[in-house]
């Protein structure tokens, strides 16, 4: 209980706790203060007025093992910007300081990276509270951390506008999708809240695949009509066609390319293989002629030429063996290079983190030099090789230095990749090579085994013709048949996302959700009737499973009854909750800060059972901290509270004028 009269600082006490933990986006949007002007600007010493030089706000808090200090300056001394949290490990506040006192540790608010990054604050105080922060949907289709000051509107309420309505103002500047839905779910540990965490995953993953099919699709599609053919049999991504069946007809799981391609034949469309036969056929009439037998000269001649063609096929050979061994090696390096690209833009993540750091006050590189420690990995620098008084790079030198390692890096991965292509069309071209060699080498070689051909040069170049036609739509064939099997790789694997998308199915209450929210609406009832609620029979009120809000049948409760009973549904919907997290397992801090929960002229019998209903508010895990600001005789707040477990901070007048 904070007690004190009227414009004595009750209210800035409780926000200066929401400031040190940067959280004062809880209260009102972006950079708007919520201090007073005698922690800010100026401040009233014997009567006169004096500017605030300096000032700061020390806050001790505990996860129930750990202890950690937290300052943070409204006005800060020079070089240091109020964004700079100081944190240190011990209950620098309760306990002597005159004990050694830890290194302190550095971290940012009120800007991007808060709950994501490292040096973010909120990162690090949602890790000490032992939260795994979910990710939520916002309105503009991204997907964004449940922010703590999200989180934070269902444990603090401030006096002036925070107790209107019958639940908390959630803040709206972050633009997440039902900011107070998913602020129950995550405190109440709700199963729909990982399935919609999972829910997410899934789509992101068919969004993948999507586009890995399309991929493929446009590939194999430019193939095919670059030899005037098409493909046959398939369906679109995510169509019902796409899910119901396999893809090609290939219901072994696996389909012959043969079948999957057509083409345009004297204007019709046939079947690849059946075009192959054709061709094959047609080869093979074309080269049943009759021969007259070769001159010496002539056999000599072309067994000549027969070598050059047989040397020249086994060192396309070896040049399509050496591009196959160089393709590997790339593709190795470059799995070495993007590992170590991540790595390094981890560590100029890192870098980023303590550039801000050192731009908000922090001495972060001289603590992490003076202890020897990598400022980036924090790993010790013992024992490593250094010249004694040689210069030590800055954060901004460091920074730029991983900047151009990963320049470099980036660069090789670039060459790798041009490389890789110019690879891949050299193989091609020496395919196409291989194959018009072998057909001169069957082509000479009957002639060496017969006689010389006696035909017409029109027979003779439609043979020609013939060949070429079999031997691209044969490379064809064969390049088609690795994306084929490819495409129906990717409409298996996107058969088991989508199965397992459909079995989680809407976002309907498992039956531990509905034991949780039941075991809620009975805590809301008891503490409704304790507090006096009379605009309906507490038993009538539940709880929207959907907006999680109270209700009574299907009306909203918002505009119905008087002041003082919105303001007891208020009390009971905030306590309850932490009870029921408390009990059922879930992750409320069960902290509750209330700044004058006693508006609205609510009747003395209500404030006392309230007040009463505080002090014994326990869960599973221990008693709920509850501070609460009052402005009532130290008297009646005794009598109100006798035989109860309570502690009053009195403040007889005004610290800070």
């Amino acid at each position: 209980m904070i007690r004190a009269k009227n414009s004595s600082g009750k209210t800035l006490l409780l926000n200066s706790i929401m400031y040190a933990l940067g959280l004062e986006g809880a209260l009102k949007p972006g950079k708007q203060g919520i201090l007073t002007t005698a922690l800010t600007r100026s401040v009233k010493v014997r009567g006169a007025e004096r500017p605030v030089r300096q000032s700061w706000i020390d806050l001790e808090i505990t996860n129930g093992r750990d202890s950690i200090t937290i300052r943070r300056y409204p006005v800060p001394p020079e070089g240091i910007k109020p964004d700079l949290i100081t944190v240190w490990d011990g209950p620098l506040l309760t306990e002597s300081r005159n004990e050694v006192v830890s290194e302190p540790r550095y971290y940012y608010v009120g800007r991007g990276g808060t709950a994501q990054n490292e040096a973010g604050f909120h990162n690090y105080l949602a890790r000490f509270l032992g939260w795994d922060l979910p990710v939520v949907p916002t309105y503009s289709g991204r997907e964004v951390p449940l922010y703590l000051q999200v989180l934070a509107a269902l444990f603090f309420v401030e006096q002036k506008q925070g107790w209107s309505g019958i639940v908390p103002k959630m803040p709206t500047q972050y633009q997440i999708r039902e900011p107070l839905r998913r602020s129950i779910e995550f405190y109440l540990r709700l199963d729909v809240m990982e399935r919609a965490r999972r829910r997410s995953e899934l789509e992101q993953g068919l969004a993948v695949l999507r586009a890995e099919y399309s991929a493929l699709r446009g590939a194999l599609d430019a193939a095919a009509h670059v030899s005037n053919a098409r493909v046959v049999n398939t369906s679109e991504f995510g169509s019902a066609a796409f899910y119901r069946s396999v893809l090609f007809g290939a219901e072994s799981g696996e389909a012959d390319a043969s079948h999957v391609l057509t083409v345009f034949h004297q204007d019709q469309w046939i079947n690849l293989e059946e075009m192959l036969s054709n061709l094959q056929t047609r080869i093979s009439e074309m080269g049943e002629v009759q021969r007259s037998r070769l001159t010496e000269a002539e056999a000599s001649a072309l067994s000549a030429v027969l070598s050059e063609a047989r040397d020249r096929l086994r060192q396309i050979t070896l040049d399509l063996q050496s591009l196959d061994d160089s393709a590997n090696m790339t593709y190795m390096q470059r799995g070495i290079l993007e590992k170590r690209r991540r790595l390094l833009e981890q560590e100029q993540r890192r870098y980023k983190d303590i550039a801000a750091l050192e731009n908000l006050g922090a001495q972060y590189s001289a603590h992490a030099i003076r202890h020897h420690d990598c400022p980036t990995c924090q790993q010790s620098l013992d024992g490593t090789e250094s010249l004694s008084g040689a210069p030590v790079l800055t954060t901004t030198e460091s920074a730029a230095l991983v900047g151009q390692q990963l320049e470099t890096i980036s660069n090789v991965i670039n060459d790798a990749e041009v490389g890789a292509r110019a690879n891949e069309a050299a193989r091609g071209s020496l395919e196409q090579e291989a194959g018009e060699v072998r057909a001169r080498i069957r082509a000479i070689q009957a002639d060496l085994e017969a006689e010389a051909p006696d035909v017409s040069v029109a027979r003779l170049q439609a043979r020609i013709a013939a060949e070429t036609r079999y031997q691209e739509l044969l490379r064809l064939r064969d390049n088609a048949q690795v994306t084929v099997s490819d495409l129906l790789d990717v409409q298996q694997r996107s058969k088991l996302v989508k199965q397992e998308l459909d079995e989680l199915g809407e976002e309907v209450l498992t039956a531990q959700d509905a034991a949780k929210l039941n075991n809620w609406q009975r805590e809301l009832q008891r503490l409704l009737s304790t507090f006096g609620f009379v605009v309906f029979a507490p038993g009538e009120i539940t709880i929207d499973s959907q907006a999680m809000r109270p209700a009574h049948g299907d009306s909203d409760l918002g505009f119905q009854g008087s002041a003082s009973d919105g303001l007891k549904l208020r009390w009971a919907y905030l306590l309850s909750l932490v009870r029921v997290s408390g009990r059922m397992g879930g992750c409320h801090p069960s902290l509750l800060l209330l700044d004058g929960p006693r508006m609205y002229d609510v009747e003395p019998r209500a404030m006392q059972a309230f007040l009463r209903s505080c002090s014994q508010l326990q869960s599973d895990s221990g008693k709920a901290q509850i501070f609460v600001t009052l402005s009532e005789e130290r008297a009646v707040i005794e009598a109100w509270l006798s035989g109860c477990e309570y502690e009053v901070v009195h403040i007889p007048d005004k610290l800070l004028n």
